[in-house]
């Protein structure tokens, strides 16, 4: 194995069980089952495969490739998402918090406290936000935004800084190419494809407000009875698969329980009628049985109608009681038919109790009551015992119809069919403007899932409380902290800001701010991860591996560098002491010191601009990551010998640079992009998908401006088509100023980066090209006051002391342009334009290399909207 840290390999991993799995979900047996046992035994499937491996785990590019597979057969009918997993774990895995908890951090690949995590997020005192949480990169994202919001992602998802989902928030379906081979190399394309929350807007959907807390699921023949009602419990009526029938709410009951109390007042004087009947026809001086079947005939043959409460109903509520009868007991003719219709219906209802007892009184003349001639046997026990029978067994039939009317299946019935009070739900998609538009005056809403039978599966409800607050979610903002470089929807919440720009932040409460004079904002997330992982990490080794180490560096004279080292060991040996179960995994930590050095070169231009803070923070990184490597304490870079003075972070820069571990990560780095921009100047020219424009920002919100880096063998492939790709420049410029007026002024920066072999020989070149500034302002008044506002300011920037500055103006709009350039930035010689096209914009040029930094060379001298 190679020692140089740029061949090091990091080894993707899946569960080893994966294969036998995705065997088993192809089998018919399994393909049969509801989507949503699918869905349960996909979820249980990787929860097992998570909890049978080792506690020190680092397992997201298992999970990513478990999930992406899954995904890839067909196992669910929709596609299958990290995020679908996360809501199972959440809310339907049964875990408690503590297995919630190390399931994630065998995930994240690191357990830690969760009061470790309040370097990146105010959580202390175990606060947990409601809703969801957005860790977001900022539009356009370029590689520093898309890997400190990846990282800040991961703390989130182990922290579980809220009740509902993490999102990782990387707006982009198609990020750069630079960006997906680091992410492909760490974690496989499924980091985009089954991880990556890819919309340019921040929102909310159900399934990050629903709770299943104080849900309580009811089977049909629940007695609604028996039901208690109270703001914060929901009730859900689901049939014997599960399956979603309605819900039975508070404001239900009143309007059901009032029809049913007209019911029952209509039984209650058919019970008193047969009583009346049944005493006038045992008072009669002569009683035969021949004067039974007229008795049941004015008993049951009364029309329900005309009973005496039916009489009093007003028109809704005699036709609501009308319906009644005729939908919910399957009355034919509803009011208008007899007690004898009702009985025949209640009969085919399966309550026999009625039915028999009206059996029982036509068959009254065959009790022992009457003698052979049909008579009345004059014996008064044998009657008032047939009278007692009468009168219970009437008594059990009343009974049995309550018990009926009152059950909970039959009570949503009346709700959904006679009263007309449809099933209200939403589903998982429903985003926050759906639910407060839906949630009306209801207590809650429930969520279901469709399934393929067009049936509704219950999942949980969301509340009409959580949909009243003001805040509903949270945002992580990692390298940009204003609200209008991210389409965010105005319930959320910025907790946490990691950014090195310059900074607009308001907020309702006290976020975790760190806004550090930095060149990359990696550096300030590395900075915050050392804290976390040098209070946790043994990098991989041993407790005799440590001691082994500390004892040779014993015998090693006492010179800075072996102080360090063994500082850094005693620290770890403290860490076995009282690790609790605590650990970084090794590998975790790789992939995350990696990645934070590619988006530090990425920002620094390979560390042509940078400060002290920056250089300290990569030497830490590379001698970190050897360490990792090596499997013992190491140290590759030092600074010993350098002289703080103003020089130093160029001299360190220079000597990072020259490392042969450096070079060989940088190299690889550097040769892709020089590749790729080649291709991505000549898709340009044909007005195909490039990325030459995708590191655009507005600013200041008037303000576009983009930069495109070079490289000097990439320019003759530029300046073979520099025309073209100003017209695709253009025209974007355009659009968006037709679209949103109020950005008119916008600008782009070509600018030439050293090539890897240059950087680490310590060459420095006097390029024979310049680069190039475009600008192009609204032909209005407020467009040429920005651009006079922007050339005023500009003029002072100490790079352009000493620089070969010359203009081209080729457009028709020449004249005008010159005229505010000549007043407002008089550095500059006008040259006679070359073109083909007459372009209306500016083309400022100026030495290669010598304006490098949108950050600090070109944003502080923007101009501002006044509002």
């Amino acid at each position: 194995m190679s020692s140089l840290l740029g061949d090091f390999s990091y080894v993707q991993s899946s569960f080893p069980e994966t294969e036998e799995i995705l065997e088993s979900f192809a089998q018919a047996e399994f393909i049969r089952l509801p989507v949503r046992k699918r869905f349960r035994g996909v979820n249980r499937s990787l929860l097992n495969c998570i909890q049978s491996a080792p506690k020190q785990s680092f397992l997201l590019p298992a999970v990513l490739d478990y999930i992406s597979r899954v995904d890839t057969a067909g196992v669910l009918d929709e596609p299958y998402q990290y995020r679908h997993f996360e809501f199972w774990l959440d809310k339907f895995s049964k875990l408690d918090k503590a297995e919630n908890a190390g399931v994630r951090a065998r995930i994240a690949g690191k357990n830690v406290p969760r009061d470790a995590y309040q370097v990146f997020f105010p959580i202390g005192t175990g606060k947990t936000y409601s809703g969801g949480h957005f860790v977001a990169a900022h539009a356009s994202p370029d590689v520093d935004t898309a890997i400190a919001s990846f990282w800040g992602w991961m703390d989130a998802f182990a922290a579980r800084v809220s009740a509902g989902q993490h999102h990782w928030s990387l707006p982009s379906t198609h990020p750069g190419s630079h960006i997906q081979r680091i992410f492909d190399q760490l974690f496989g394309r499924a980091v985009f494809t089954h991880l990556a929350h890819t919309s340019a807007t921040l929102t909310l959907s159900a399934r990050d407000l629903m709770t299943i807390e104080n849900v309580h699921k009811e089977i049909g023949s629940s007695p609604s009875t028996l039901i208690e009602h109270s703001p914060s419990e929901a009730v859900v009526l689901v049939d014997d698969e599960g399956c979603f029938v309605g819900d039975w709410r508070r404001d239900d009951v009143e309007p059901v329980r009032q029809m049913l109390m007209a019911f029952k007042a209509c039984l209650r004087w058919f019970e008193n009628n047969l009583h009346h009947h049944l005493i006038s026809l045992f008072a009669q001086d002569s009683l035969g049985t021949s004067d039974i079947p007229a008795f049941i005939q004015a008993v049951f043959g009364a029309v329900i109608r005309e009973c005496e409460p039916a009489q009093e109903f007003n028109a809704r509520q005699a036709k609501d009681l009308h319906d009644f009868f005729r939908i919910i007991l399957g009355v034919k003719h509803g009011l208008s038919g007899t007690f004898d219709d009702l009985v025949a219906a209640l009969g085919a209802l399966s309550l026999s109790a009625i039915r028999k007892f009206r059996s029982f009184l036509e068959a009254l003349g065959g009790c022992g009551l009457f003698d052979d001639q049909g008579k009345l046997i004059e014996d008064r026990s044998a009657i008032f015992n047939v009278l007692e029978t009468v009168i219970k067994d009437l008594d059990r039939a009343i009974i049995d119809i309550h018990n009926y009317v009152d059950r909970l299946d039959v009570v949503m019935r009346i709700k959904h069919d006679v009263l007309g009070r449809k099933r209200h739900y939403v589903t998982t998609h429903s985003d926050v403007e759906e639910l407060r538009i839906r949630i009306k005056h209801y207590d809650y809403l429930t969520v279901v899932i469709p399934l393929q039978d067009g049936k509704l599966y219950p999942l949980g409800v969301v509340t009409a409380h959580s949909l009243r607050k003001k805040v509903l979610g949270t945002v992580s903002q990692r390298d940009f902290c204003n609200r209008e470089e991210s389409k965010m929807a105005s319930y959320l919440e910025v907790i946490s800001v990691v950014d090195h720009h310059k900074t607009t932040l308001s907020t309702g409460t006290a976020p975790l701010a760190i806004i550090g004079d930095a060149q990359s904002s990696n550096v300030l997330v590395a900075e915050q991860t050392f804290r976390i992982n040098d209070s946790f990490s043994l990098n991989g080794m041993t407790i005799e591996s440590i001691d082994a180490q500390i004892q040779a560096l014993a015998t090693e004279s006492s010179t800075s560098r072996a102080m360090r080292l063994q500082q850094r060991l005693l620290q770890k040996r403290i860490i076995t002491q009282g690790c609790n179960g605590h650990y970084v995994h090794p590998m975790r930590e790789y992939a995350e010191y990696i990645s934070f050095l590619y988006a530090i070169l990425d920002d620094t231009d390979l560390l042509t601009k940078v400060t002290k803070r920056d250089v300290v923070c990569v030497a830490s990184l590379l001698n970190r990551l050897k360490s990792l490597m090596l499997g013992q304490e190491a140290e590759i870079i030092d600074f010993d010998d350098l002289p703080h003075d103003d020089s130093f972070s160029q001299l360190a820069a220079k000597r990072i640079l020259q490392n042969v571990d450096m070079y060989s990560i940088y190299k690889k780095i550097y040769v892709f992009r020089e590749q790729e921009v080649e291709e991505n100047l000549e898709l340009c020219s044909k007005g195909e998908d490039s990325n030459i424009f995708d590191d655009t920002k507005e600013q200041n919100g008037c303000n576009r401006v983009g930069q495109t880096k070079i490289f000097a063998s990439n320019y003759f492939t530029f300046a073979k088509h520099c025309e073209l790709i100003r017209e695709d420049w253009l025209g974007r410029s355009l659009e968006i100023n037709g679209a949103r007026p109020e950005i008119d002024f916008h600008m782009h920066m070509v600018s030439t980066i050293s090539s890897a072999d240059d950087v680490f020989q310590g060459s420095t070149h006097t390029h024979s090209h310049d680069d190039e500034l475009w600008i192009w302002v609204a032909p209005t008044q407020s467009g040429y006051e920005r651009l006079a506002s922007f050339l005023s300011a500009f003029q002072e920037l100490p790079a352009l002391k000493e620089n070969a500055l010359s203009l081209e103006l080729p457009g028709p709009n020449a004249e005008k342009l010159e005229q505010v350039f000549v007043r407002n930035f008089p550095k500059t010689n006008v040259r006679t334009p070359d073109h083909k096209k007459p372009l209306p914009i500016a083309i400022l040029r100026f030495d290669a290399g010598s304006i490098n930094s949108r950050k600090s060379m070109i944003t502080p001298y923007l101009p501002h909207l006044v509002m």
